[in-house]
């Protein structure tokens, strides 16, 4: 049996960057550059082996005892006598903790992120419910597709076992089946073309005024990263646009809105703007917009950032507004009037982002909206 010694060497080193990044999570997406070059790139001090080197000018001092014709007749000591003897090369445990430069494709990081937080928050499966409603047609929906999500009923075990095998080999190097349902399922749908709509456009909107740093940027992240998670199994098609702002607000790559500059200061009227314009021709579309503020505008801007913020309620089907709070406290400023109207109208939730529990918190209120939209569609079609 020939034994592939570099891939067990490349299966372990991966097992112990992905521990390291697991471990290390919350201060690797801090960082203010998370992509350079669309990797992800960080530093794991490693333990290298101890390695002999002869003839080496430096010389360190052992006791031992002396041998050979040299030794004996050295001073009339006799042979086997303990003497100070110089050794060339260097000590055991030089160079140990050298740290290696570590690069990993951005969206492997996010992977690896969405595991680990999807493991701590213990976040529900997305199912879509059970088709309910007052049925006129003895008709049986034809199961004629596949997708991510769907009833526990129309699992379809040979694709899920497939997608499991393919995953076991990716993450783990070995060919097993252990199956994930939140990771590896797949179920028989209806084909997507008898649904309204089956792709999605999300704005994601960043406050990069001063404030926005360190922890701030950590809860962000974590947040986005498990709306992908939700939203890649709920669409197909994933039409994704990202806006930072201050004074003002522009576009940014996906590369450039997760390497933040924070400065200057906030008018979060410009965000809301900027997140609308960026529907035009994206009408087929489910669409989303999910802003992130510590919800201080500044001075003048408050009445108009109200005014595009029911703008921006009317043109997308949803508007998620955080406000990030890693203190937690007190909610005040624009964030407050979002609370206020998020609880009397519809197309908006507010979300009070302190720490994991209200990230839960405020996904259970996403996959709230998905629960009523599907049941609006099953009510629908059931009377055709």
């Amino acid at each position: 049996m020939k034994i592939h010694r570099g891939r067990i060497a490349q299966h372990k080193h991966d097992q112990h960057l992905r521990e390291y990044l697991k471990q290390n999570l919350n201060e690797l997406i801090q960082q203010k550059e998370l992509i350079i070059d669309g990797k992800v790139k960080t530093q794991i001090a490693t333990l290298d082996l101890p390695t002999l080197k002869f003839a080496e000018e430096t010389q360190y001092l052992a006791q031992g005892a002396g041998s050979g014709a040299g030794g004996a007749g050295a001073a009339g000591q006799g042979a086997g006598d303990e003497r100070i003897q110089a050794l060339g090369g260097l000590l055991g445990g030089d160079h140990h903790g050298k740290e290696l430069r570590v690069e990993l494709d951005f969206d492997e990081f996010v992977k690896l992120a969405q595991e680990v937080l999807l493991e701590e928050m213990r976040l529900p499966s997305f199912h879509e419910p059970a088709r309910w409603g007052e049925v006129e047609s003895q008709d049986i929906p034809e199961l004629d597709d596949l997708d991510r999500i769907g009833l526990r009923a129309d699992l379809n075990l040979e694709e899920t076992m497939v997608q499991s095998l393919f995953r076991n080999a990716r993450e783990r190097g070995a060919l097993d089946y252990d199956v994930d349902v939140q990771q590896d399922a797949w179920y028989f749908i209806e084909d997507p073309t008898t649904f309204q709509n089956n792709r999605s456009v999300e704005v994601y909107v960043l406050d990069v005024s001063g404030s926005m740093r360190g922890e701030y940027l950590s809860l962000v992240r974590k947040t986005i990263f498990i709306l992908w998670h939700y939203l890649e199994r709920r669409y197909p098609t994933n039409l994704r646009r990202y806006v930072v702002f201050q004074d003002v607000a522009e576009e940014k790559t996906r590369d450039e809105f997760f390497c933040v500059e924070s400065s200057g200061g906030t008018h979060i009227s410009t965000g809301f703007e900027k997140a609308v314009e960026l529907l035009d021709g994206a009408g087929e579309y489910d669409k989303f917009l999910f802003m992130f503020t510590d919800g201080e505008t500044s001075s003048g801007d408050f009445d108009l950032a109200k005014k595009r913020f029911e703008e921006a309620r009317g043109a997308f089907d949803l508007v998620i507004y955080g406000h990030v709070n890693p203190g937690g406290r007190g909610i005040g400023g624009f964030s407050e009037y979002v609370q206020e109207a998020a609880k009397t109208g519809e197309g908006a939730t507010f979300a009070n982002l302190m720490d994991l529990e209200t990230i839960r918190a405020a996904m259970k209120d996403f996959l709230a909206f998905f629960d009523a939209q599907a049941s609006r569609r099953y009510a629908g079609t059931a009377r055709r």
